[in-house]
């Protein structure tokens, strides 16, 4: 229910703006689109630590973004721009470690201590997106931008298991090792930062009159998950890339 009242929350923008620029004098050097496409990448550390011994697989979630961009251009180069996406965020993995931190679910609670064995992990955050940018028109068709971006995160989801291997708690030489065969759980949806800020750089062909096609890269500046969390003993961020065709007026 929250992904459709998001839905209805863009289209209503989307009426309001097209609204109030339906004439195309209206425009004058505005460029305005609706947008929609994919997300692919990774919410991931920066560098593989070594408690993490092997990726066993990875699989980059097809996650879906729609939203709106305005274009305000300065001269026949230049630019700036803005605008509002919603957008999934997504991905599982499996990795193979040791003396791995972490916090898991058990029938009789949560414990905390160092796990060896196998980690899978499944990401698939909703957020709303405000990018801001400059562009640059290097040829007719075609132009570059880069800038920054904000993101607030509207539907939260940080799973994952552990198995295949064993749990050790306690402080050395007191500690206690626990086999883990079956899958224990964890759950860190509730737990992951509201705020996301990054840098974003990406290209735009005006493919026909009304059609663009687009390709962003952005790569986030602060950690998925919120200050004081001892879930997972290292930070981990958003890096993706987004395909999108968008609608000119």
């Amino acid at each position: 229910m929250k992904k459709i009242k998001y839905i209805y929350l863009l289209l209503l923008f989307l009426w309001a703006v097209q609204g109030g620029f339906s004439q195309e004098k209206s425009w004058g050097d505005f460029d305005f689109k609706i947008k929609a496409g994919v997300n692919i990448g990774g919410t991931s550390p920066m560098g593989i630590p070594a408690q993490v011994r092997e990726i066993k697989s990875f699989n980059p979630l097809i996650s879906f973004s729609i939203g709106a961009d305005v274009v305000r251009w300065l001269d026949a180069r230049w630019g700036v721009s803005s605008g509002v996406r919603f957008e999934n965020k997504g991905m599982t993995t499996v990795a193979r470690v040791k003396e791995y931190a972490m916090r898991l679910r058990t029938e009789s609670g949560e414990m905390s201590g160092l796990f060896t064995g196998e980690v899978e992990t499944k990401v698939k955050n909703g957020y709303l997106n405000i990018p801001l940018a400059l562009h640059y028109r290097a040829l007719t068709p075609l132009s570059v931008h880069a800038g920054a971006y904000y993101a607030c995160l509207l539907d939260p989801s940080f799973t994952g298991s552990a198995y295949g291997g064993h749990f050790r708690q306690g402080n050395p030489g007191s500690e206690s090792n626990i086999g883990m065969a079956e899958p224990s759980y964890y759950g860190f949806s509730s737990e992951l930062n509201r705020h996301d800020v990054g840098l974003l750089c990406g290209v735009e062909w005006d493919v026909l009159r009304h059609l663009a096609a687009s390709f962003d890269l952005s790569w986030g500046l602060r950690s998925v998950f919120a200050k004081g969390f001892t879930g997972v003993s290292f930070a981990m961020y958003n890096v993706y890339s987004n395909f999108a065709f968008g609608y000119r007026f």
